[in-house]
């Protein structure tokens, strides 16, 4: 998704001295930015942090079950969800399609390099406690380092075939400048009134909620165009083209002008656009370190999923659904003999996107339904958006000069209305090669790239680039001649790159959020259980496979007889807020 920086109190003067209007008048946060996070995530109000610690998700005293526990899916979700599982006793399987750990978490090597470019997920804010309970210190220790985003690095941006040179520091560059203070003023009021109790020491989470439900009354039926046309009356066509190209120069908002607008303020009001990080060691190592890194079980042995074989490669599975008894099935493709079994399972939990919950697997379409129709509603329609990435590697980081600074005339992120969009140069430090985003494109931005293959899409790229920066472009040569290139819509088992709920869709990912829950209702419960980052309130973030991914072991393991810890996600309330219906 395009970037929404939030503004330093430096930057906040200088856009009220270049710009006058009330529309500038952002009240100052009653504590520094810097030292507040948003947590918990508004929506759930729960905080994940209190059970991740030394001590198991659950306990069984009785042993495991007779049948085992079945994870489709080896990405986020599937892995912390299996990873939580092992540690607590209970071996699941874990079967996954393709021949890899970690689905949309996917750092794909360049042949013969130890380097990779990140297909799939490749920032994360420090507002992500889960995630960072996981990769930092004292677990996996993943190592980062600032992501390179417009506005912080020497940035070009090219707008209706003009060149503006954006330096770090600095607000945009106009026309930007007053979209930038429009749209912050329109944005900074509805900030400040929900994080205002949200600062208080304790926190005032009942005042947080009621603010998020005035939001959810006021714009859960509002598309981002329609609420910014209300919030912004002054803004024009052009300024609308702008905005929809470009963004505040951090990338265009025009292929989300349908969406929901509670999705772009949930990126703001959960702070998913601050302090954005990178990380070094690549994306994958997270669910790599899910799937390798041993666990001292409550038998005092260590083990890990690898050492145990739990993952199953090249498995992909064909249906769930009703087994013998009250037991869940399911069918999936053995990939030794390649020929399919179907086995009872004692819980099963689906971890892949909702596309391929409802096209892969059958989901929608059961003559026994295994979940709720407004579920099934859920897996049906809400709305996934399209996505494609090309990366190059480099001979050099030509962007930095042999002291590390950076080279002028050579900018380190561009943002484009022309068809690579956003180009970012990312500085890894184990290497002297560069390593290029040379396209990132989403919605009908990605959807129009498909009908050139990868060399003909690397070339167009390439002659935009030198039109826009010939210095810039001419090192865009490819060691070895190797393009990684992905659209995520036409990926095998995947059908599209993260959900962003459509106006009006705010109860279908309620219901699929909150399905876990099914457990806690033996008329309704049938063992299967629903995770990743599409039935999520954070589409596109592995924090949102994360949260479920542990929403759905919770389930798992009170279904099978397990003794689930006090305040685990099963005491979430998920009439909390009333998204209408």
């Amino acid at each position: 998704m395009p970037m929404i920086p939030n503004l330093s109190p430096e930057q906040l003067e200088m856009l009220r001295s270049a710009v006058q209007g009330p529309a500038m008048r952002l009240a100052a946060l009653p504590k520094a930015e810097a030292e507040f996070i948003a947590w918990p995530f508004v929506d759930t109000l729960y905080d994940y942090t209190q059970i991740l610690n030394s001590t198991p998700l659950a306990s069984f005293p009785s042993g495991p079950p007779q049948n085992p526990v079945f994870i489709v899916g080896a990405g986020a979700a599937g892995m912390v969800a299996a990873y939580e599982l092992l540690r607590a006793g209970i071996v699941p399987i874990v079967l996954e399609a393709s021949d890899r750990i970690g689905g949309r978490n996917w750092s794909q090597d360049f042949q013969g390099s130890n380097l990779f470019a990140e297909m799939g997920a490749m920032r994360v804010p420090v507002s992500n406690k889960v995630f960072w309970h996981y990769a930092g210190p004292g677990m996996f220790n993943l190592q980062t380092g600032p992501f390179p985003d417009p506005g912080v690095v020497p940035t070009n941006l090219y707008y209706e075939n003009t060149l503006y040179d954006w330096k770090p520091g600095t607000l945009p560059p106009s026309p930007f400048t007053k979209i930038t203070a429009d749209f912050y003023g329109f944005m900074g009021p509805l900030l400040k009134n929900i994080w205002t109790p949200w600062m208080q020491e304790p926190p005032d989470l009942s005042q947080v909620q009621k603010v998020w439900q005035s939001y959810i009354d006021r714009y859960a039926n509002m598309s981002v165009f329609e609420a910014l046309r209300q919030g912004i009356p002054q803004w024009t066509t052009e300024d609308f083209t702008a905005f929809g190209a470009l963004g505040v120069g951090t990338g265009g908002f025009g292929p989300f002008f349908t969406v929901d607008f509670l999705e772009m303020l949930r990126l703001l009001v959960n702070q998913f656009e601050t302090s954005q990080k990178f990380i070094v060691d690549g994306f994958s190592q997270l669910t790599w370190n899910f799937y390798t890194q041993p666990v001292t079980m409550p038998n005092g042995t260590k083990e890990s999923l690898q050492s145990l074989n739990a993952v199953l490669f090249n498995a992909p599975v064909s249906s769930v659904g009703p087994g013998t008894g009250t037991n869940p099935s399911i069918t999936y493709l053995d990939p030794n003999s390649k020929s399919p079994i179907t086995t009872d399972a004692s819980a099963i939990i689906v971890a892949n996107t909702t596309r391929s919950m409802q096209i892969s697997l059958g989901l929608t379409i059961l003559e026994k339904p295994v979940i709720s129709q407004p579920v099934r509603n859920a897996l049906r329609d809400l709305h996934m958006m399209d996505t494609s990435k090309m990366f190059i590697r480099t001979a050099t980081k030509f962007w930095l000069d042999k002291n590390g600074q950076p080279v002028p005339g050579i900018p380190q992120t561009i943002q484009t209305d022309e068809l690579p969009r956003g180009v970012f140069c990312l500085d890894y430090p184990t290497t002297q090669n560069g390593i290029v985003l040379i396209s990132y494109t989403w919605g009908d931005d990605s959807s129009k790239l498909l009908g050139l293959d990868v060399p003909a899409r690397f070339e167009t790229f390439k002659n935009i680039l030198n039109i826009i920066n010939p210095q810039f472009a001419q090192f865009l040569v490819p060691l070895n001649n190797e393009i990684l290139n992905v659209d995520w819509q036409a990926e095998p088992y995947y059908f599209g790159g993260y959900k962003l709920q459509n106006p009006g869709q705010e109860p279908y990912i309620k219901a699929a959020n909150y399905q876990f829950l099914d457990v806690l209702n033996p008329s309704v419960d049938t063992g299967i259980y629903l995770a990743g980052d599409g039935v999520s309130w954070s589409g596109g973030w592995t924090e949102g496979a994360l949260q479920t991914g542990l929403n759905a072991a919770c389930a798992a393991a009170q279904r099978i007889g397990g003794t689930v810890v006090a305040d685990s996600p099963l005491t979430q309330d998920p009439n909390r807020y009333d998204y209408g219906s």
